[in-house]
């Protein structure tokens, strides 16, 4: 097995290039020192975020769009499939340089190139400028897939076969990759794994957000030369204290943002034109998603008169009447909860409403929507409980990590998601699973069986948990309610 580390496969985004389009990396001459992960993008991780195994000690650098590679070696007429991982972080934090992320595992037992990769996050990667600046996390992407179009063969991958596969905002990042046309070719297949793909920005709304970021800064949205010159720190703290105003409509301060241009339609939209229908698709959640913020509380507090009123402000301008669609929503979850003789208190109810509104039902739509002009789709189900905090937090969003990279025995990740023959059992499925999908398009494998593919009136998803097998339509009650709620 042999791995290459903080390969650049972009000029560092400084001067000019902060807050501007990539440019690919210069070439250079001699033996190049590959031993050492790059910088990850300058952040803020949290205490989630570190008790999480997502950043450590990493140093940190505006000189970061670097990547990673892990081969079992390239030899005379290797092409291995590619997996491009791009990591989450809800466009504000994370990097690939963490042990959670190893791709040797995945690599030398799937007998694949793995890739992971940095990209700008946060204001230097997602703040909007205005039509044509903005979106440069989603350019850095790119530029890193054009990297990967060019170079596979030289790390034994087969450039034809290039599969994208994304946590969390990483997931969303493939959402907007979907419905980008400077993406098309660049990539066959793709794995949207707990994405939000309804996470996006339009430009009026982007722009508030800019200005109100730039106001903590004595600037204005024409003043882009002064903005390169601000010191990072500076920046960083502009963006803590512009998130601290929350909370938004749509949750985090950065998304990406449809501009018309590089994004030409949110992802949804994009999905029911059939804009990406040369691409396989495999896309999935876990089934309490929104229950790893137990860890952070959110919940506490929450009455159940609140219930309906968060999410009345969450359906704004979505709906034509958000407080009836959220009392029809929360209503009908508390009958289902008490038909499947389940606790409905207002904790509950929250997290179970956060969870469809932000990533199940929008991944449902998702899949269901390309599916309609792409036969190859899939869906999954990850239903394995974490141990932590008492086994409050159950399936929790982040808790495939693990198991999709075979590193339970990453540092936190016992303390996540468990250990022994069961778990390790589970992440060989799984990754036997997205493999096979890599390799030529079907997860179907001898340790699952036949995985159908996700359409109408069956919507066949796998489950992947303690339990694996096939579910059949396992939200219809819910997809109904969503469904007939946002309908009005």
């Amino acid at each position: 097995m042999l791995s290459f580390r903080g390969v650049p496969y972009a000029e560092p985004p400084l001067g000019p290039l902060r807050f501007a389009a990539p440019r690919p990396a210069a070439a250079w001459s001699g033996v190049r020192d590959a031993t050492r992960f790059g910088p990850a993008a300058p952040q803020r991780p949290d205490a989630l975020v570190r008790r999480l195994g997502l950043f450590g000690d990493e140093p940190q650098a505006e000189d970061c769009l670097t990547l990673n590679v892990w081969t079992p070696g390239p030899g005379p007429g290797d092409r291995r499939p590619v997996l491009v991982w791009l990591h989450g972080g809800a466009f504000i934090g994370g990097t690939s340089g963490v042990p959670l992320y190893d791709g040797a595992r995945l690599a030398r037992e799937g007998d694949v190139v793995v890739v992971t990769l940095n990209y700008r996050v946060g204001a230097l990667g997602f703040l909007y400028l205005g039509p044509g600046r903005g979106n440069f996390g989603l350019l850095d992407q790119l530029e890193a897939l054009r990297f990967v179009a060019r170079h596979a063969a030289a790390f034994g991958g087969d450039p034809d076969r290039v599969t994208v596969f994304g946590e969390s905002a990483g997931a969303g990042s493939v959402c907007a990759l979907l419905a980008m046309p400077a993406a098309r070719g660049l990539f066959r297949r793709a794995i949207v794994q707990s994405a939000a793909p309804a996470g996006v920005l339009g430009p009026a709304e982007a722009a508030e957000r800019t200005a109100k970021l730039l106001g903590k800064l004595g600037l204005g949205a024409d003043d882009v030369g002064a903005l390169r010159e601000v010191p990072v720190e500076a920046l960083l703290d502009a963006q803590e204290r512009t998130h601290a105003e929350g909370p938004f409509a749509k949750g985090m301060l950065f998304m990406p943002v449809v501009d018309g241009e590089l994004l030409p339609r949110a992802p949804l939209e994009a999905a029911a034109a059939g804009a990406a229908r040369d691409v396989e698709l495999l896309v999935g959640t876990t089934r309490e998603e929104m229950r790893l913020y137990v860890l952070a509380v959110l919940g506490e507090g929450v009455g159940d008169a609140l219930v309906p009123r968060i999410l009345a402000a969450q359906l704004a301008g979505e709906v034509r009447d958000p407080a009836a669609a959220a009392a029809r929503l929360a209503a009908g979850y508390r009958r289902l909860f008490a038909e499947r003789g389940l606790a409905a208190s207002a904790a509950e109810l929250f997290y179970a409403l956060q969870t469809d509104l932000g990533l199940r039902w929008p991944s449902h739509l998702l899949a269901a929507r390309h599916a309609a002009h792409q036969p190859r789709t899939w869906a999954y189900l990850f239903t394995w409980p974490s141990p932590l905090a008492g086994g409050e937090l159950r399936a929790c969003h982040a808790l495939d990590l693990p198991f999709t990279f075979g590193t339970l025995a990453a540092p936190g990740m016992a303390e996540l998601a468990g250990a022994g023959a069961e778990a390790e059992g589970l992440s060989a499925r799984l990754r036997a699973a997205w493999v096979a999908f890599a390799r030529d398009g079907d997860p179907s494998h001898p340790g699952l069986g036949a995985w159908p593919s996700f359409a109408p009136p069956r919507f066949a998803t796998m489950e992947l948990g303690a339990r694996c097998g096939v579910l059949e339509a396992p939200f219809a009650a819910e997809s109904a309610l969503w469904e007939g709620a946002l309908r009005e």
